[in-house]
């Protein structure tokens, strides 16, 4: 069953809506963000992922669950679903004024709630979906902590924008959301988020889940001096991996698999090297 959790910051951010007067507005950014991660869940659900919990934020959400196996290409349509979501319902709205002009009084500030909820979401910073969205793309060209970094680099880039914007606004009235937005999107930069570092690896149910479908096999030549952290870091969720160990010599002295070097890194540290593991960890075939 999916937990809904909320985070903190979401209090802070309806705490500060309703001081200056804005209650309105917070109904409207209430339903627009939860219709925002309801496509979310609904696009993860359609491409075969299941969700553990949903933790709503004051500008969107995230999704944990068992995403080990997400291809940049369903990561990407879940990053975008959210944000579309809110533009589909600001269209839906304008084109209800066209039929009853009356309705323009109801929905207005629905409309501009949506609207400033996706814009803001697209921005390409991590952990709002622009910043996933780009992620996923830089994905099919790089390795993927190499493309975590860079997006976490524009994190970075967008905290001081959103701070400097905030010390602005001190001279000309205090204006709080750039304020959350820098803490939020700090939050997100430097805290790790497992779903993201594609670090962790299948379990095995989700392998037996995902072969049902059929799973390419990856192989891939290691030194035997590599270490178990390294050979996290080549994993790729659209593949199962059998690493083929060589000395310095470039002949063959071990086969380890996927599955194996999972079991190793319960077992010993991550930087302990290929060629002080113990012979039964290796593939005997």
């Amino acid at each position: 069953m999916t937990r809904f959790r909320i985070s903190p910051l979401v209090f802070v951010f309806a705490a500060v809506m309703i001081y200056f007067g804005n209650a309105l507005y917070l109904v409207g950014y209430s339903v627009a963000v939860v219709m925002h991660e309801m496509a979310h869940a609904e696009v993860a659900r359609r491409r075969g992922y299941v969700l553990d919990s949903i933790k709503i934020m004051p500008y969107g959400a995230s999704l944990t669950g068992s995403f080990e196996g997400v291809t940049p290409k369903d990561e990407f349509l879940i990053a975008v679903a959210g944000p579309l979501c809110n533009v589909g319902l600001a269209v839906l709205c304008i084109a209800v004024w066209w039929l009853a002009p009356a309705a323009y009084f109801f929905t207005e500030t629905f409309v501009l709630c949506n609207v400033f909820t996706a814009l803001t979401n697209l921005l390409p910073i991590f952990p709002l979906d622009g910043g996933r969205a780009i992620l996923a793309m830089l994905s099919k060209r790089l390795p993927r902590q190499k493309a975590y970094g860079i997006v976490r680099w524009f994190g970075c880039a967008a905290c001081a924008f959103f701070l400097f914007l905030f010390v602005l606004s001190l001279f000309r009235g205090v204006n709080f959301t750039f304020a959350l937005m820098a803490l939020f999107v700090l939050s997100g930069t430097l805290f790790s988020d497992k779903n993201s570092k594609y670090q962790r690896l299948y379990s095995m149910a989700y392998r037996s889940e995902k072969i049902k479908h059929g799973l390419a096999v990856k192989e891939i030549m290691v030194a035997d001096t590599c270490t178990l952290y390294a050979l996290g870091k080549m994993l790729n969720g659209s593949y199962y991996h059998r690493f083929t160990v060589v000395n310095d010599r470039l002949e063959t002295v071990a086969t380890l698999t996927e599955t194996a070097l999972e079991n190793c890194l319960i077992r010993f540290p991550p930087d302990t090297a290929l060629c002080a593991l113990p012979p039964d960890v290796f593939d005997k075939r």
